[in-house]
C-alpha cells in the first residue's frame, strides 16, 4: 500500500518534519513518533514548529519533545514531511518557506477530509481517527522492528486525543486494534489518558469557570457558545493553549448538538472551534468560513467586531441545525 513512500524513505538520509500551528497531541505525537522511527532507521531528522507557536503543557509528557526546533534548519533536506496538517497556511509562513525551499521531496500524512494538497505525495485517510493511526499502519508495513516504546507512546497519544478518548464517530474497530497493539509495547495508557485528556492546570480551570459561567445557548439549547476575550486571559493568567478542551464540556450537555468556542486572538481576529455529537457535521460550518476538520471536531478563523462574528456564527449554525432536523 505504501511501497512508493517506503522506497523514498530508504533512499534519503536527511529528513525535516513539520508540525501545524497551534499543535495538538495528534500533531505533536505524529511528529515525535516519526522522528524516533526515522532515527531508529538511521536517518538524520529535524522537527520544526513555527517560532510563534506554543505547545500545551500536558503534551510535554511525550518522549523526545525537546527535539522540536523553530530556528535552525539545514540548507537542504532530502525529504520534508508534514504531519496532521490540512493546508499550507496551517504550517505558518516560516515553516512553509522551509518546506518549499529546503526540501527536495515533500510528503504529507493526514486524516482531514478538508485537506488541500500542497506536497508532492499525499498519504490521506479521512476515515482514520488520527494521523497517528495512519502512521502506525505505515510503520508496520515499512519496518515494524523500528517501532519502540517511544514511538508507540507518541502514536497512542494522538490516537486517544483525536478520537475523543475513543468516543467520536471516527473511532472504528481498527482504531481499537491499533490501540491494543500499541499498548502491547508497554505504553502507559492510563497515565496518558489522565494527563492528556483529563488533567488541567489551576489557571486553565479558572479560565473554564469564567467562560462557562457566561455560556450562551440558542435554539432550544441545541447550540451552545462560549467566548474567550483578552480580558479573560489577563484575569486568569492564561494563554490560547489553555482553551483546549473547554468546549467539550459544552457539547456534553444533553440538549446541545453543536458547541462553539470563539477565542479572541487579536483585535478583530477570532479562532473558532466547533464540536458536535452524533451525525451532525460541524465541518460544514467550518468550511463555510474557510476552515475545515472532521465531522465532530473542526475549526476556522473569522475577522471583524466580536458581536458581528458571533451573529454570523449563530446564523450559519441555525441554517445547518435546521437542515439537520429536517433530515
Amino acid at each position: 500500500m505504501y511501497e512508493h513512500v517506503t522506497k523514498i524513505l530508504y533512499s534519503v538520509e536527511t529528513v525535516a518534519l513539520f508540525m501545524h500551528i497551534n499543535p495538538d497531541a495528534d500533531c505533536v505525537g505524529s511528529s515525535l513518533a516519526m522522528y524516533k522511527y526515522l532515527t531508529n532507521l538511521g536517518k538524520k531528522v529535524d522537527v520544526f514548529l513555527e517560532p510563534t507557536e506554543e505547545i500545551r503543557d500536558n503534551i510535554y509528557i511525550l518522549p523526545n519533545i525537546d527535539v522540536i526546533n523553530s530556528t535552525s534548519p539545514s540548507s537542504h533536506y532530502d525529504l520534508g514531511i508534514t504531519l496532521d496538517c490540512a493546508s499550507p497556511t496551517r504550517l505558518g509562513k516560516k515553516m512553509l518557506k522551509i518546506l518549499n525551499t529546503h526540501c527536495e521531496i515533500t510528503i504529507s500524512f493526514d486524516h482531514h477530509k478538508s485537506y488541500s494538497k500542497f506536497t508532492d505525495i499525499l498519504i490521506l485517510d479521512a476515515n482514520s481517527a488520527s494521523t497517528t493511526q495512519i502512521l502506525y499502519k505505515f510503520f508496520k508495513e515499512n519496518d515494524i522492528d523500528a517501532i519502540d516504546l517511544d514511538v508507540a507512546t507518541c502514536l497512542y497519544a494522538g490516537l486517544i486525543t483525536d478520537s475523543g478518548n475513543f468516543s467520536y464517530n471516527s473511532t472504528t474497530v481498527e482504531t481499537f486494534e491499533v490501540a491494543s497493539e500499541l499498548i502491547s509495547y508497554g505504553v502507559d495508557h492510563s497515565l496518558l489518558a489522565r494527563v492528556l485528556y483529563l488533567e488541567t492546570s489551576y489557571n486553565a480551570f479558572s479560565l473554564s469557570l469564567r467562560v462557562l459561567s457566561n455560556a450562551m445557548f440558542y435554539y432550544d439549547k441545541r447550540l451552545g457558545v462560549i467566548m474567550f476575550t483578552s480580558e479573560d486571559f489577563k484575569q486568569t493568567e492564561t494563554k490560547l493553549v489553555d482553551t483546549d478542551g473547554i468546549v467539550n464540556i459544552l457539547v456534553n450537555i444533553k440538549e446541545v448538538i453543536l458547541a462553539l468556542s470563539i477565542v479572541e486572538i487579536s483585535n478583530n481576529e477570532f479562532k473558532v472551534g466547533l464540536r458536535s455529537k452524533g451525525d451532525f457535521d460541524s465541518s460544514l460550518i467550518a468550511e463555510h468560513f474557510g476552515g475545515g476538520g472532521h465531522k465532530n471536531a473542526s475549526g476556522c478563523k473569522l475577522y471583524g467586531p466580536k458581536d458581528e462574528v458571533l451573529n454570523k456564527l449563530v446564523s450559519v449554525s441555525k441554517h445547518y441545525l435546521d437542515k439537520y432536523d429536517k433530515h
